[in-house]
Protein backbone atom coordinates (compact mmCIF):
# COMPACT_ATOMS: atom_id res chain seq x y z
CA UNK A 1 0.00 0.00 0.00
CA UNK A 2 2.70 2.31 1.24
CA UNK A 3 4.22 4.39 -2.29
CA UNK A 4 8.01 4.04 -0.62
CA UNK A 5 11.30 4.14 -2.65
CA UNK A 6 12.69 1.06 -2.32
CA UNK A 7 14.73 -1.79 -4.15
CA UNK A 8 12.88 -2.78 -6.79
CA UNK A 9 13.19 -6.29 -5.28
CA UNK A 10 12.19 -5.73 -1.86
CA UNK A 11 8.66 -5.24 -1.18
CA UNK A 12 7.90 -2.18 1.11
CA UNK A 13 7.45 -2.38 4.77
CA UNK A 14 3.13 -3.23 5.36
CA UNK A 15 1.57 -0.12 7.42
CA UNK A 16 -0.14 -0.77 10.44
CA UNK A 17 -3.76 -0.96 10.23
CA UNK A 18 -5.26 0.86 13.59
CA UNK A 19 -8.65 -1.83 12.89
CA UNK A 20 -9.81 -3.95 15.74
CA UNK A 21 -13.06 -4.72 17.61
CA UNK A 22 -12.47 -4.18 21.40
CA UNK A 23 -9.87 -1.55 21.85
CA UNK A 24 -7.16 -2.06 24.19
CA UNK A 25 -4.83 0.47 23.40
CA UNK A 26 -4.81 3.88 21.59
CA UNK A 27 -4.01 2.62 17.95
CA UNK A 28 -6.09 -0.65 18.26
CA UNK A 29 -2.95 -1.93 16.16
CA UNK A 30 -1.75 -5.72 17.06
CA UNK A 31 1.71 -5.51 17.19
CA UNK A 32 2.11 -7.91 14.53
CA UNK A 33 2.11 -5.93 11.41
CA UNK A 34 0.94 -3.08 9.45
CA UNK A 35 -0.12 0.10 8.03
CA UNK A 36 -0.48 -3.88 6.42
CA UNK A 37 -0.26 -6.78 6.02
CA UNK A 38 -2.05 -7.81 7.69
CA UNK A 39 -4.55 -5.88 7.25
CA UNK A 40 -6.85 -7.59 6.08
CA UNK A 41 -7.24 -10.82 7.85
CA UNK A 42 -7.18 -9.00 11.71
CA UNK A 43 -9.29 -10.90 14.37
CA UNK A 44 -12.39 -9.64 16.00
CA UNK A 45 -12.05 -9.04 19.95
CA UNK A 46 -13.25 -11.30 21.79
CA UNK A 47 -15.71 -8.63 23.64
CA UNK A 48 -16.55 -7.66 20.21
CA UNK A 49 -19.75 -9.36 19.20
CA UNK A 50 -22.29 -10.88 21.72
CA UNK A 51 -22.42 -14.61 20.74
CA UNK A 52 -26.24 -14.17 20.66
CA UNK A 53 -26.18 -11.64 17.99
CA UNK A 54 -23.60 -13.79 15.80
CA UNK A 55 -25.95 -16.70 16.85
CA UNK A 56 -29.05 -14.84 15.36
CA UNK A 57 -26.83 -13.59 12.01
CA UNK A 58 -25.86 -17.22 11.15
CA UNK A 59 -29.23 -18.14 11.82
CA UNK A 60 -31.31 -15.86 10.14
CA UNK A 61 -33.76 -17.18 6.84
CA UNK A 62 -32.48 -16.45 3.42
CA UNK A 63 -34.93 -16.44 0.56
CA UNK A 64 -33.62 -17.32 -2.85
CA UNK A 65 -33.67 -13.70 -3.97
CA UNK A 66 -31.52 -12.43 -0.67
CA UNK A 67 -28.70 -14.95 -1.30
CA UNK A 68 -25.35 -13.25 -0.97
CA UNK A 69 -23.37 -13.65 -3.89
CA UNK A 70 -20.09 -13.70 -2.59
CA UNK A 71 -18.22 -13.78 0.59
CA UNK A 72 -18.15 -10.20 0.95
CA UNK A 73 -21.95 -10.16 0.43
CA UNK A 74 -21.95 -12.56 2.81
CA UNK A 75 -19.94 -10.95 5.30
CA UNK A 76 -21.34 -7.29 5.18
CA UNK A 77 -24.69 -8.64 5.86
CA UNK A 78 -23.46 -10.74 8.69
CA UNK A 79 -22.10 -7.66 10.38
CA UNK A 80 -24.78 -5.59 9.38
CA UNK A 81 -27.42 -7.67 11.05
CA UNK A 82 -25.28 -7.70 14.18
CA UNK A 83 -25.74 -4.07 14.15
CA UNK A 84 -29.16 -4.32 13.91
CA UNK A 85 -29.92 -7.26 16.22
CA UNK A 86 -27.04 -5.13 18.87
CA UNK A 87 -29.53 -2.06 18.48
CA UNK A 88 -32.77 -3.83 19.34
CA UNK A 89 -31.37 -5.86 22.06
CA UNK A 90 -28.93 -3.21 23.53
CA UNK A 91 -29.18 -0.01 21.97
CA UNK A 92 -27.74 2.01 20.09
CA UNK A 93 -25.11 3.38 22.73
CA UNK A 94 -24.27 0.11 24.24
CA UNK A 95 -20.45 -0.15 24.08
CA UNK A 96 -21.20 -3.71 21.86
CA UNK A 97 -23.17 -1.81 19.95
CA UNK A 98 -20.32 0.48 18.77
CA UNK A 99 -18.13 -2.13 18.85
CA UNK A 100 -20.20 -4.24 16.29
CA UNK A 101 -20.29 -1.08 13.98
CA UNK A 102 -16.50 -0.69 14.30
CA UNK A 103 -16.20 -4.63 12.81
CA UNK A 104 -18.69 -3.37 10.43
CA UNK A 105 -16.36 -0.82 9.08
CA UNK A 106 -13.52 -3.29 9.72
CA UNK A 107 -15.05 -5.59 6.82
CA UNK A 108 -15.83 -2.93 4.53
CA UNK A 109 -12.32 -1.34 5.12
CA UNK A 110 -10.70 -5.17 4.62
CA UNK A 111 -13.20 -5.36 0.93
CA UNK A 112 -11.36 -2.01 -0.04
CA UNK A 113 -14.63 -0.56 0.71
CA UNK A 114 -13.36 2.75 1.93
CA UNK A 115 -16.14 5.38 1.70
CA UNK A 116 -18.29 3.14 3.91
CA UNK A 117 -15.80 2.10 6.33
CA UNK A 118 -15.10 6.21 6.54
CA UNK A 119 -18.89 7.12 6.98
CA UNK A 120 -18.91 4.84 9.43
CA UNK A 121 -16.31 5.70 11.26
CA UNK A 122 -16.69 9.21 11.37
CA UNK A 123 -20.09 8.51 13.12
CA UNK A 124 -17.98 6.37 15.38
CA UNK A 125 -15.53 9.01 16.46
CA UNK A 126 -18.46 11.31 17.59
CA UNK A 127 -20.49 8.71 19.66
CA UNK A 128 -17.54 7.15 21.37
CA UNK A 129 -16.52 10.39 22.38
CA UNK A 130 -20.05 11.54 23.82
CA UNK A 131 -20.63 8.22 25.15
CA UNK A 132 -17.52 7.11 26.79
CA UNK A 133 -15.64 10.26 26.57
CA UNK A 134 -12.53 11.96 24.78
CA UNK A 135 -9.78 10.11 27.11
CA UNK A 136 -11.44 6.27 26.75
CA UNK A 137 -9.35 4.01 25.11
CA UNK A 138 -12.07 3.08 22.51
CA UNK A 139 -12.25 6.81 21.84
CA UNK A 140 -8.80 6.66 20.89
CA UNK A 141 -9.06 3.85 19.25
CA UNK A 142 -11.95 5.45 16.77
CA UNK A 143 -10.15 7.70 15.91
CA UNK A 144 -7.09 6.38 15.00
CA UNK A 145 -9.02 3.59 12.93
CA UNK A 146 -10.60 6.95 11.39
CA UNK A 147 -7.08 8.27 10.16
CA UNK A 148 -6.56 4.53 9.35
CA UNK A 149 -9.11 4.53 6.34
CA UNK A 150 -8.04 7.99 5.50
CA UNK A 151 -4.54 7.17 4.88
CA UNK A 152 -5.67 4.04 2.82
CA UNK A 153 -7.88 5.62 0.83
CA UNK A 154 -5.38 8.35 -0.19
CA UNK A 155 -6.57 11.65 2.37
CA UNK A 156 -3.12 11.49 3.68
CA UNK A 157 -3.22 15.14 5.31
CA UNK A 158 -6.55 14.50 7.19
CA UNK A 159 -5.23 11.11 8.69
CA UNK A 160 -2.20 13.40 9.42
CA UNK A 161 -4.61 16.03 11.63
CA UNK A 162 -5.72 12.51 13.48
CA UNK A 163 -2.91 10.88 14.19
CA UNK A 164 -0.81 13.26 15.42
CA UNK A 165 -3.82 14.19 18.03
CA UNK A 166 -3.69 10.31 18.59
CA UNK A 167 0.05 9.92 19.70
CA UNK A 168 -0.59 12.84 21.72
CA UNK A 169 -3.03 11.49 24.14
CA UNK A 170 -1.50 8.05 23.56
CA UNK A 171 1.74 9.46 25.07
CA UNK A 172 -0.03 11.62 27.61
CA UNK A 173 -2.62 8.86 28.68
CA UNK A 174 -0.62 5.80 27.77
CA UNK A 175 3.23 6.91 28.25
CA UNK A 176 5.60 6.87 25.79
CA UNK A 177 6.93 3.62 25.48
CA UNK A 178 3.14 1.88 25.32
CA UNK A 179 3.26 -0.43 22.39
CA UNK A 180 -0.03 1.45 21.44
CA UNK A 181 2.24 4.80 21.60
CA UNK A 182 4.58 3.07 19.30
CA UNK A 183 2.68 2.14 16.75
CA UNK A 184 0.87 5.38 16.90
CA UNK A 185 4.52 6.89 15.88
CA UNK A 186 4.89 4.41 13.26
CA UNK A 187 1.55 5.38 11.46
CA UNK A 188 2.51 8.61 12.02
CA UNK A 189 5.42 8.37 10.09
CA UNK A 190 4.21 6.64 7.25
CA UNK A 191 1.59 9.37 6.75
CA UNK A 192 4.49 11.97 6.71
CA UNK A 193 5.59 10.05 4.20
CA UNK A 194 2.56 9.67 1.88
CA UNK A 195 2.39 13.09 2.47
CA UNK A 196 5.90 14.07 1.27
CA UNK A 197 7.14 15.00 4.55
CA UNK A 198 9.99 13.04 4.14
CA UNK A 199 12.35 14.58 6.55
CA UNK A 200 9.72 13.86 9.32
CA UNK A 201 9.26 10.58 8.56
CA UNK A 202 12.85 9.69 8.60
CA UNK A 203 13.35 11.50 12.03
CA UNK A 204 10.16 9.94 13.56
CA UNK A 205 11.12 6.44 12.15
CA UNK A 206 14.40 6.82 13.93
CA UNK A 207 12.64 7.06 16.80
CA UNK A 208 10.22 4.12 16.20
CA UNK A 209 13.56 1.95 16.06
CA UNK A 210 14.98 3.47 19.01
CA UNK A 211 12.09 3.10 21.18
CA UNK A 212 11.39 -0.32 20.09
CA UNK A 213 15.09 -1.56 20.78
CA UNK A 214 14.54 0.23 24.26
CA UNK A 215 10.95 -1.27 24.58
CA UNK A 216 11.33 -5.07 23.29
CA UNK A 217 13.19 -7.99 23.13
CA UNK A 218 15.75 -7.99 20.71
CA UNK A 219 14.63 -10.74 18.97
CA UNK A 220 11.07 -9.45 18.28
CA UNK A 221 9.53 -9.17 14.97
CA UNK A 222 8.48 -5.26 15.61
CA UNK A 223 12.05 -4.24 16.41
CA UNK A 224 12.78 -6.21 12.55
CA UNK A 225 9.30 -4.46 11.04
CA UNK A 226 10.85 -0.92 12.87
CA UNK A 227 14.20 -1.26 10.82
CA UNK A 228 12.53 -2.68 7.49
CA UNK A 229 10.26 0.73 7.77
CA UNK A 230 13.60 2.89 8.98
CA UNK A 231 14.83 1.62 5.85
CA UNK A 232 12.23 2.64 2.96
CA UNK A 233 11.89 6.03 4.64
CA UNK A 234 15.65 6.13 3.96
CA UNK A 235 15.36 4.99 0.53
CA UNK A 236 12.10 7.27 0.15
CA UNK A 237 14.45 10.56 1.42
CA UNK A 238 17.11 9.84 -0.45
CA UNK A 239 19.25 9.16 1.83
CA UNK A 240 21.16 6.16 0.15
CA UNK A 241 24.20 5.27 2.52
CA UNK A 242 21.68 5.74 5.37
CA UNK A 243 19.64 3.11 3.98
CA UNK A 244 22.08 0.62 2.77
CA UNK A 245 23.56 0.61 6.04
CA UNK A 246 20.00 0.04 7.48
CA UNK A 247 19.43 -2.93 5.26
CA UNK A 248 22.99 -4.30 6.24
CA UNK A 249 21.86 -4.60 9.50
CA UNK A 250 18.61 -5.91 8.64
CA UNK A 251 20.19 -8.90 6.67
CA UNK A 252 22.39 -9.51 9.80
CA UNK A 253 19.65 -9.49 12.31
CA UNK A 254 17.54 -12.02 10.50
CA UNK A 255 20.62 -14.56 10.05
CA UNK A 256 21.48 -14.43 13.49
CA UNK A 257 17.68 -14.61 14.74
CA UNK A 258 17.19 -17.22 11.70
CA UNK A 259 19.88 -18.43 10.40
CA UNK A 260 21.87 -17.84 6.94
CA UNK A 261 19.63 -20.41 5.27
CA UNK A 262 16.21 -18.76 6.24
CA UNK A 263 13.87 -17.72 3.53
CA UNK A 264 13.69 -14.00 5.05
CA UNK A 265 17.20 -14.08 5.10
CA UNK A 266 17.28 -15.09 1.60
CA UNK A 267 15.09 -12.02 0.93
CA UNK A 268 17.37 -9.72 3.34
CA UNK A 269 20.33 -10.85 1.31
CA UNK A 270 18.59 -9.45 -2.17
CA UNK A 271 17.50 -6.70 -0.76
CA UNK A 272 20.80 -6.00 0.08
CA UNK A 273 22.54 -7.02 -3.00
CA UNK A 274 19.72 -4.49 -4.67
CA UNK A 275 20.70 -1.79 -2.18
CA UNK A 276 24.08 -2.44 -3.18
CA UNK A 277 23.81 -1.77 -7.39
CA UNK A 278 21.67 1.30 -6.20
CA UNK A 279 24.63 2.97 -4.58
CA UNK A 280 26.65 2.55 -7.37
CA UNK A 281 28.56 -0.53 -5.88
CA UNK A 282 27.93 -2.59 -9.22
CA UNK A 283 30.66 -5.56 -8.00
CA UNK A 284 29.27 -6.19 -4.60
CA UNK A 285 26.09 -5.94 -5.74
CA UNK A 286 26.79 -8.68 -8.65
CA UNK A 287 28.57 -10.57 -6.08
CA UNK A 288 25.96 -10.92 -3.11
CA UNK A 289 23.49 -11.60 -5.84
CA UNK A 290 25.41 -14.59 -7.92
CA UNK A 291 24.97 -15.72 -3.66
CA UNK A 292 21.51 -15.42 -3.79
CA UNK A 293 20.89 -17.24 -7.11
CA UNK A 294 23.27 -19.90 -5.57
CA UNK A 295 21.50 -19.69 -2.13
CA UNK A 296 17.90 -19.88 -4.07
CA UNK A 297 19.63 -22.87 -6.29
CA UNK A 298 20.48 -25.31 -2.96
CA UNK A 299 17.26 -24.11 -0.75
CA UNK A 300 14.51 -23.79 -3.21
CA UNK A 301 15.32 -25.67 -6.54
CA UNK A 302 16.27 -23.96 -9.94
CA UNK A 303 12.82 -24.19 -10.88
CA UNK A 304 11.12 -22.49 -8.33
CA UNK A 305 9.79 -18.65 -9.20
CA UNK A 306 12.32 -17.16 -6.72
CA UNK A 307 15.50 -18.56 -8.54
CA UNK A 308 14.78 -17.80 -12.03
CA UNK A 309 13.55 -14.13 -10.51
CA UNK A 310 17.15 -14.11 -8.92
CA UNK A 311 18.79 -14.62 -12.36
CA UNK A 312 16.43 -12.29 -14.35
CA UNK A 313 17.78 -9.70 -11.66
CA UNK A 314 21.53 -10.65 -12.06
CA UNK A 315 21.23 -10.64 -15.94
CA UNK A 316 19.50 -6.96 -15.91
CA UNK A 317 22.38 -5.83 -13.70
Amino acid sequence: MSKKKTPADRRPPARRAPHAGAAAAATATSEQDVRSAQAAGEPVAEDAIDPQDTAAADQQPESADQQPESEEDKLVAQHKLIVENSEKARGADHPGTLRARADLATTYWKFGRYDDAIEIEEALVEDTRRILGSEHPEALTARANLASSYWTAGRSEEAIDIEEAVLADAERLLGSDHLATLTARSNLAFSYASAGRKADAVKLQEQVVADRERVLDADDPDVLDARANLASAYWNADLIGDAVAAEERILEEVERMNGPDDIEALKARSAVASAYRRAGRNDEGSALQDRVIADSRRLLGADHPATKAAIKTRQLN
